[in-house]
C-alpha cells in the first residue's frame, strides 16, 4: 500500500503539514526536522501523487502575489556596463519574470559587481531572505568564469555555457543548430562563399559550436579562409579580410560589421546575416534566439528543483537547449 504523509507524520510524531512543508523544503522548517522527514520518507518509499502535486501548484499560483517566493537572477558580469548594453541579456532577465509570475514566483535582481559584494556576502543575503533558488545570468565579456556562492544552500540554474564550474543544471540556446540553419537559409538563396566573422571569445564560450558547424556544413569543400575569428575583430583586419577572402555573404555575431560595411559603396559590400537577429534592424537577416525563451526554461528548471526539494551541486546536470527561428530581411540596409 503507498504510504502517505500522514503515515510519516504519526510515525514522527508531528503533525501532517510539518511534513508536507519539510518535504517541500519550506523556508520556516528546521534542518533537523526535515532531515527527519526526508529520511523517513525515503524509508518508507513515498512518492508524491503527481495529479495532488499539479493541483497544489495550482492552488499555489491562485495566492496573493505579496506571497509569491522569489527567485535571484545574479548578474554575474565584473562590471556593470556589458550586461546593461546588451538587450539579448536583459531579454533572459524578461523571460524569467514572465515565467515566474505563471508558475507563483516572483523574480529580484541582484548585483555581483556592486561595491563590497562577493559571493560568500550574496550567499548570507539570500539566505536571510528565505530565497532558495537562484539564476545565474549569463557572461558577455569573457569567455569563461567562475562564481563561488554557498551552493548547497540552493537550487541553480546557469544561463549559457561560459561558467566552467560548478557543473549545474543550465540553459543555452542551441548555436550549433543556429549557424546550420543559417547557412541553409543562405545557400537557398544560391550563396556559395559565404564567410563568418566574429569574436574568437563568442566562438569559446559555446565550446567552438559556430565554427565546427560552418566548416562541417559549408557550401564550399575547403572553406578554411572565410572562417575570420578574432580577438578582438578589428575594421581595419575585417577590410583586409573582405578584400583577400571575397566573400559573397557575411554572417556575423551580432551588428558591429552593419556599420563598417555602410562605409563601403553599396555595389562592394557583401551582403550581411547575423547569428543574432535584432527586432530594431529588421533589414538584417538572421537567427533570432528568442532569449526570453532561456530564460522561461531556466525557471522551469528551477521550479522542478524546489518541487522536489533539491538544491546543491546535482549528481547529473541537465542541459536544456533552445532553438531559434530565422527571420528574413525586411527591407534594405541604406
Amino acid at each position: 500500500m503507498r504510504p502517505t504523509l500522514s503515515d510519516i507524520a504519526r510515525q514522527l510524531g508531528i503533525s501532517k503539514m510539518t511534513v508536507s512543508r519539510a518535504l517541500r523544503g519550506a523556508p520556516h522548517v528546521g534542518a533537523e526536522v526535515r532531515e527527519r522527514v526526508l529520511h523517513a520518507a525515503q524509508q518508507a518509499g513515498y512518492r508524491p501523487d503527481p495529479e495532488i502535486s499539479r493541483l497544489m501548484t495550482h492552488m499555489r499560483k491562485g495566492r496573493a502575489k505579496v506571497s509569491a517566493e522569489k527567485i535571484a537572477f545574479i548578474w554575474a558580469e565584473r562590471e556593470e556596463q556589458p550586461c546593461e548594453r546588451v538587450t539579448w541579456t536583459r531579454q533572459v532577465l524578461q523571460g524569467a519574470a514572465r515565467q515566474a509570475v505563471q508558475l507563483g514566483y516572483d523574480v529580484e535582481e541582484f548585483f555581483l559587481w556592486q561595491r563590497g559584494m562577493s559571493g560568500r556576502r550574496l550567499s548570507s543575503i539570500l539566505e536571510a531572505r528565505g530565497i532558495r533558488s537562484l539564476i545565474l545570468s549569463p557572461l558577455v565579456s569573457r569567455s569563461r568564469g567562475h562564481v563561488s556562492l554557498a551552493w548547497a544552500k540552493f537550487a541553480s540554474v546557469i544561463v549559457g555555457l561560459g561558467f566552467a564550474r560548478p557543473a549545474l543544471h543550465r540553459v543555452h540556446h542551441h548555436h550549433f543548430l543556429g549557424m546550420m540553419t543559417a547557412l541553409r537559409m543562405l545557400k537557398k538563396e544560391r550563396h556559395r562563399r559565404i564567410g563568418l566573422y566574429c569574436s574568437s571569445i563568442l566562438n569559446e564560450r559555446m565550446f567552438g559550436a559556430w565554427s565546427a558547424c560552418f566548416l562541417a556544413h559549408h557550401p564550399l569543400p575547403r572553406p578554411g579562409g572565410l572562417l575570420a575569428l578574432r580577438r578582438p575583430p578589428s575594421r581595419e583586419d575585417f577590410f583586409a579580410w573582405l578584400e583577400k577572402e571575397k566573400p559573397e555573404v557575411v554572417i556575423d555575431s551580432g551588428h558591429q560589421l552593419l556599420d563598417w560595411l555602410k562605409e563601403l559603396p553599396a555595389a562592394d559590400r557583401p551582403a550581411l546575416a547575423t547569428l543574432s537577429w535584432r527586432a530594431d534592424l529588421p533589414q538584417v537577416p538572421g537567427i533570432d534566439q528568442q532569449a526570453e525563451s532561456l530564460g522561461e526554461a531556466a525557471v522551469d528548471l528551477l521550479a522542478a528543483q524546489m518541487q522536489q526539494n533539491q538544491r546543491g551541486i546535482p549528481v547529473v546536470p541537465r542541459l536544456v537547449m533552445t532553438e531559434g527561428v530565422w527571420r528574413p530581411a525586411v527591407g534594405s540596409i541604406a
